[in-house]
C-alpha cells in the first residue's frame, strides 16, 4: 500500500511526539507497509500506546540500573534491557512513519504517560513485579497480532519486527520476574503485578477498535491482561 506523499509527512512528523524525553535516542529505521488500509489505520492508533510504553521501559530500566542495593552484575542486566528498549522504541517510531496518521486522542496518550509514571510506586521490588506482569502483557498481545490469519500475518516485515520485540520483552519477563520472586512478600509482588495488569486493560480499552480492525478479539484480550497468569508470581 503506497499512502499519498501528504499523509507520510505528517505520519513522520507524528512518529516523533513521545510520552517520555530519553536518553541516547536511536534514529528510527525506514519501513514499508503493504498492510490494507483498515489494518494500517488500526495498526496506526495501537502504536503510539506502544511508543509510550517502550519510553517508559527505557527511563525505567535505566533507572533501575543505576539501584545500587542491586548487585552490580544484575544492574548491567538491566541497563542491557533499556538498550533494547531503545531498539524497540525506534523501531515502532519507524514503523509509525510509515503508517497513516493517528486519530488517537491526545488524551490517551496523556492517561498512558500517568499510567506509566505510577510503576515506580512502592521500591525497586514492587516496580520490577509490575514491569513483569506488563511485559508478560505485551507478550499476550504481540501473541494475538502475531497469530496466523490476523491482519500483520499478511505483512512480512512487520510480522518480523514485531516478532522480534517479543522475543526480547519474553526475555525481560523472566529477569524481572526472577528479581520479584526473590522479595519476602510474594502476596505483594503478586497484588502489584495484578493490579498493574488490570489499569493496563483499562487503557487499553481505548484502542479496542484497533485490535478489531487487526484481526483480535478485543473482549477476550483485555481480559486475558486483566487475568495474572498463575505460573507467572506464583504464591
Amino acid at each position: 500500500m503506497t499512502w499519498p506523499t501528504a499523509q507520510i509527512m505528517q505520519a513522520q512528523a507524528g512518529a516523533e511526539h513521545h510520552c517520555f524525553t530519553i536518553t541516547r535516542r536511536i534514529a528510527h529505521p525506514a519501513f514499508s507497509v503493504s498492510l490494507d488500509t483498515k489494518a494500517a489505520e488500526a495498526l496506526a492508533d495501537l502504536v503510539p500506546l506502544l511508543c509510550c510504553g517502550e519510553e517508559a521501559a527505557v527511563v525505567g530500566f535505566d533507572r533501575l540500573g543505576r539501584t545500587v542495593s542491586l548487585d552490580l552484575e544484575l544492574r548491567r542486566t538491566l541497563r542491557k534491557i533499556a538498550d533494547d528498549e531503545r531498539r524497540h522504541d525506534a523501531i515502532l517510531r519507524g514503523l509509525c512513519a510509515a503508517l497513516p496518521v493517528s486519530s488517537q486522542d491526545r488524551a490517551v496518550q496523556h492517561r498512558a504517560r500517568n499510567f506509566h509514571l505510577s510503576l515506580s510506586r512502592g521500591g525497586t521490588v514492587l516496580h520490577l513485579a509490575r514491569i513483569a506482569g506488563l511485559d508478560a502483557a505485551v507478550c499476550t498481545i504481540l501473541s494475538r497480532l502475531l497469530r496466523p490469519g490476523a491482519a500483520i500475518s499478511r505483512d512480512d516485515g512487520v510480522h518480523a519486527v514485531l516478532s522480534h520485540i517479543r522475543k526480547d520483552e519474553t526475555r525481560h519477563v523472566m529477569v524481572s520476574r526472577g528479581i520479584a520472586l526473590a522479595a519476602a512478600d510474594r502476596q505483594a509482588v503478586r497484588s502489584a503485578a495484578a493490579e498493574a495488569r488490570g489499569a493496563l486493560a483499562e487503557l487499553l480499552a481505548f484502542g479496542a477498535d484497533s485490535f478489531e480492525g487487526l484481526g483480535i478479539d478485543p473482549d477476550r484480550l483485555l481480559s486475558d491482561i486483566k487475568r495474572l497468569p498463575d505460573g507467572l508470581l506464583p504464591r
